[in-house]
């Protein structure tokens, strides 16, 4: 079943070692759980439960939040070919994907241009 949930787009001010780990320690620091987060040029997103507290911390830290957005959220089975059987249906249903990344608890993060008709792929 696939739920609907909220990603961050953060920049990193600088490409140097240690950016990602400034940006997961201002969340460590505030108490925010990161649920997921996948780093690609330079780009963070962030998944966690409080969207309003983490946009605060990461901006207190010197992080510019580009883009709120919401992506679908899918519980996936730690076996081969899972994943792949849930992008088919994506590739089916003629739906583009933006961007996806791994979350805690076996789940896939997947940002698409039109949500709804994501969802309704991923529907049983």
């Amino acid at each position: 079943m696939a739920h609907v949930a909220t990603d961050l787009a953060v920049t990193l001010p600088e490409d140097r070692p240690g950016m990602l780990a400034k940006a997961l320690n201002a969340l460590s620091t505030a108490g925010i759980n990161l649920e997921g987060h996948a780093e690609m040029e330079g780009v963070v997103h962030v998944l966690t439960t409080d969207l309003g507290a983490t946009r605060r911390a990461l901006e207190s830290a010197g992080f510019k939040v580009v883009k709120a957005q919401q992506v679908v959220l899918v519980a996936l089975e730690d076996r081969p070919g899972s994943a792949a059987g849930i992008f088919r249906r994506i590739a089916d249903a003629k739906v583009n994907i933006r961007f996806s990344y791994l979350a805690t608890r076996d789940r896939l993060v997947i940002g698409a241009d039109d949500l709804e008709e994501l969802r309704a792929a991923l529907s049983p």
